[in-house]
């Protein structure tokens, strides 16, 4: 027999969970939910639960501004009722702020190969103000961006080789490059060359094979920045870099690099000792057949 408090208990809980169905109901994407599958708002009776979860979370969605203001455990996410087959469930999907990180991942997942931070890899050409202002560029500075834009459209074997002083806007451009390539859904290496050769260096002791040259060698598009820049031996220049150049060129694979250094001056820094010239003559030939030299004389640009 059931004693008269466990009544009155079941009594209030009856009672609470009409006056909540009833709240429910008003609520105008409850109803909106209803009258899209035709719905009586008596099946909430048999829901109660799954309504009230969806309307809480609802709430919470509400006046959301950002994803670093979701007061969610899993932000980005939003509860959703789903009506199939006679059944009413709850789904779990991205909201707008969770779908725009999610295609932000997607797109850095597209960067195999890189020792680059996230925002550089998401540079975005569009945003850019030496792009809005492309008028005010110099002949050699709208020369780079047009083979740019020209290159998203007709992407080809050969590369572009832009070179000069720091804050000029060379790394930042071919990053807005990449990015472009990237969202057509192409494999993408970007990497600081003088720190990919020191990471390079420290996993032959540990076994990591994150920086293994063969990724470099065979990604669809590669950027190498900052080349003639890193402590030049010859094991970098004939190994590493020579290694590098020989195979994207047999193979016709689209290489990209910057550099404080033109073609010219690269064959100094790249000549170590005497005797070195055949080897430096060799590394400027191979850039020169996988890439197009442009000088940015910006200067410091306002990118």
């Amino acid at each position: 027999m059931k004693k008269i408090g466990d009544m009155m208990n079941q009594t209030d809980i009856e009672d609470m969970k009409k006056e909540s169905i009833y709240a429910l109901a008003s609520q105008k994407h409850i109803q909106a939910f209803l009258q899209s599958h035709h719905l009586q708002p008596s099946i909430m009776d048999d829901y109660w639960v799954e309504f009230l979860d969806y309307n809480d979370d609802y709430h919470m969605c509400l006046d959301c501004q950002s994803l670093e203001s979701c007061p969610k455990a899993n932000k980005g996410m939003k509860k959703n009722l789903v009506y199939h087959d006679g059944d009413i469930v709850l789904e779990l999907e991205s909201c707008a702020y969770g779908k725009s990180l999610e295609k932000r991942r997607l797109l850095l997942e597209k960067f195999v190969i890189t020792n680059m931070n996230d925002d550089l890899l998401l540079t975005d050409l569009t945003s850019l103000n030496i792009v809005k202002n492309a008028q005010s560029l110099s002949p050699n500075g709208q020369y780079a961006l047009g083979n740019i834009l020209k290159y998203i459209q007709e992407p080809s074997d050969k590369g572009l080789f832009l070179h000069g002083e720091m804050g000029c806007g060379k790394t930042t451009l071919l990053a807005g490059l990449m990015n472009s390539l990237a969202k057509k859904g192409k494999e993408i290496g970007f990497i600081h060359f003088p720190t990919y050769l020191i990471d390079l260096k420290a996993s032959f002791s540990t076994g990591d094979n994150e920086y293994a040259m063969d990724k470099l060698m065979k990604v669809d598009y590669l950027l190498l920045d900052g080349i003639g820049e890193e402590n030049v031996t010859q094991w970098s220049r004939d190994e590493i870099l020579l290694s590098i150049l020989s195979y994207r060129l047999l193979n016709h694979l689209p290489t990209f690099f910057t550099s404080m250094y033109g073609y010219k001056d690269l064959k100094k820094v790249y000549t170590i000792k005497k005797g070195d010239e055949i080897r430096a003559n060799t590394i400027i030939s191979k850039l020169k057949a996988l890439s197009i030299e442009i000088m940015l004389d910006e200067g410091k640009m306002k990118i």
